[in-house]
């Protein structure tokens, strides 16, 4: 393996945006020693990256439309080229030095370990006491998320049989206090055991909300757990998903109640009884009082802006860890095709808001330019800092629901249905359904999602032979007996609508895609079109290019479809 020379995360240092990070930009020996624990709290904020990955990965997916033209007649403009090339899937980013760029997200990821690092360093000068044990466990969860969530993006971590050999990313581990430090990539694996490593060592030292002033903007205990049940999924650990939804307290329902049909119970031609989630069932509660719930969302007399600050705000009990960063992206998600080419049909979005297995129309509130094609999703709000106010100059912000309660349900239900836990399955996403449904829409005797209605719901999906479903990719992923195999297989496409639907422009769907070797084409304006095929290795995105030419050996850019 090669090793680089490299001044990436040195020069991620220059990307942070203000406080702490001043400590960080001193030589060591002008450095302000970081020797309390209000020092070590104060530095912990610049563990978490500034950028945003929703950016770069949400044009990739299959949703995303080339609409030609914005609405307003103009083209896609230099500062939101990072929509274009998510959407062409290039290997760099057509103007790296925006805020939302590959290389952008890249250094200030690791302008985040430097932070974490750097408060691990001080604890050990300290003498590690336990008055500072929880910002230990934040900074070491902290170096374990950011690690991992470019290892996913950066490397090929989703080819399971190739992780032993695949490139990973270089695993920082120490303050950086020379100029240029050599770094190895390693493997995939080797950079996953160091995730995990040092998520495990930290986990357990964190605080409950109790113990932050803003704790939604660290990780608690329950973000924390909600970072492992992701991790657990996209490793396939099915059993760890299950056990930080419940380290988290999501119920798992107990009291279920037989449907019926012309008065007698309703069964399942395998002989199993369709049943839904009785009315005093504690996840039913669970779900209602903290999920995000969009039929109350919508009536924020706020409008637009009012629907997407309580969204993504930190008050939202849904929200586990909110991120503030910089980035433009509330201009493409929240204003249809004004800033960028690029964007979801209102078409589409009616398409996922009424296609359900369980016959009921989701709420979800979608707004658009009275002349625009793209449809919008108010999720995030803009925050505008004024840099220049006589020019009208300044930084964009967001407030971003990094991890969500939505997002540990649905993993959950994932891993019930990978281990033969159907009902359980069933359950969580009839539970999520419920709380997504139009107001009054849903009855638990009708509406409720079971094994015959999604083997009938699903049918075409499952007898088709190209489909992702019955790919050879994705054989050696089940573990049903041959009499449930199509039933797995039928809760997984209704788990992954249900994950595509709840996390339109926040860029979980790309994993997804990943994951489970879908895939996707794209059709440009002017008729070309490529197909991003699981073997495609534009499905992992390059290193940027600051890296691999100070020496870190690129990503493989050899079997890469055409546009014809």
């Amino acid at each position: 393996m090669k090793n680089i020379l490299k001044y990436a995360s040195v020069l991620a240092l220059g990307w942070l945006a203000s406080g702490c990070n001043s400590f960080l930009d001193e030589q060591p020996d002008n450095r302000t020693e970081i020797d309390t624990e209000d020092k070590l709290t104060a530095l912990l904020v610049t563990a978490y990256p500034d950028r945003l990955y929703a950016p770069v990965l949400e044009g990739r997916v299959d949703y995303y439309t080339d609409e030609g033209v914005t609405f307003i007649g103009g083209q896609q403009g230099a500062n939101f080229d990072y929509v274009l090339s998510a959407f062409m899937w290039d290997q760099y980013t057509r103007t790296e030095a925006g805020n939302d760029s590959y290389e952008k997200f890249w250094t200030s990821t690791y302008g985040a370990v430097a932070a974490a690092n750097q408060a691990l360093a001080s604890i050990e000068e300290m003498g590690d006491p336990a008055s500072v044990s929880q910002q230990k466990g934040e900074a070491l969860v902290c170096r374990a998320y950011n690690h991992f969530t470019l290892l996913t993006m950066y490397s090929n971590f989703f080819d399971a049989d190739g992780r032993g050999s695949n490139p990973g990313v270089p695993y920082v581990e120490e303050p950086e206090n020379v100029v240029i430090k050599q770094y190895e990539r390693g493997t995939v694996q080797s950079t996953f055991d160091k995730v995990l490593r040092d998520f495990n060592a930290g986990i357990g030292k964190l605080g409950g909300s109790a113990d932050y002033a803003q704790p939604k903007f660290h990780f608690t205990r329950d973000a924390g757990h909600a970072l492992g049940a992701r991790i657990a999924l996209y490793s396939e650990n099915y059993g760890d998903v299950i056990g930080h939804a419940a380290a988290i307290g999501i119920p798992v329902a107990s009291r279920l109640t037989d449907m019926t049909s012309g008065g007698s119970p309703r069964v399942n031609k395998d002989g199993s009884k369709a049943q839904y989630v009785a009315d005093n069932d504690l996840l039913r509660t669970y779900c209602k009082l903290n999920m995000h719930d969009w039929n109350s969302l919508a009536q924020n007399p706020g409008g637009v802006d009012g629907i997407s600050m309580e969204f993504s705000g930190a008050d939202a009990k849904a929200n586990l860890l909110v991120m503030e960063c910089v980035t433009s992206w509330p201009r493409v998600a929240c204003n249809g095709t004004y800033f960028s080419r690029y964007g979801i049909e209102k078409e589409t979005l009616r398409e996922m808001r009424t296609n359900t297995a369980a016959g009921v129309t989701q709420m979800l509130p979608i707004y658009s330019y009275s002349s625009d094609p793209a449809g919008i999703v108010p999720k995030f709000y803009e925050d505008f800092k004024y840099t220049n106010i006589a020019a009208g100059t300044g930084i964009i912000y967001t407030k971003f629901p990094i991890f969500r309660i939505e997002e540990v349900l649905l993993a959950r239900a994932e891993a019930f249905a990978m281990t033969g836990r159907y009902q359980d399955a069933l359950n969580d996403l009839n539970m999520w359904t419920k709380v997504r449904a139009t107001s009054e829409t849903f009855n638990d005797n009708t509406n409720t999602i079971y094994r015959d209605a999604l083997l009938s719901y699903y049918s075409r999906e499952l007898e088709d032979p190209d489909h992702f479903i019955n790919s050879s990719f994705n054989q050696s992923k089940w573990t049903a007996a041959e009499g449930d195999l199509a039933f797995q297989k039928a809760l997984i496409l209704a788990i992954l609508d249900a994950r595509t639907f709840e996390f339109i422009n926040e860029g979980l769907r790309y994993f997804d895609i990943l994951r489970w070797n879908i895939p996707v084409t794209h059709v440009a304006y002017n008729k070309t079109r490529s197909t991003l095929t699981p073997d495609d290795d534009r499905r992992v995105i390059q290193i940027p290019q600051v890296a691999s030419l100070s020496g870190l050996e690129p990503n493989p850019w050899v079997n890469v479809g055409t546009w014809e």
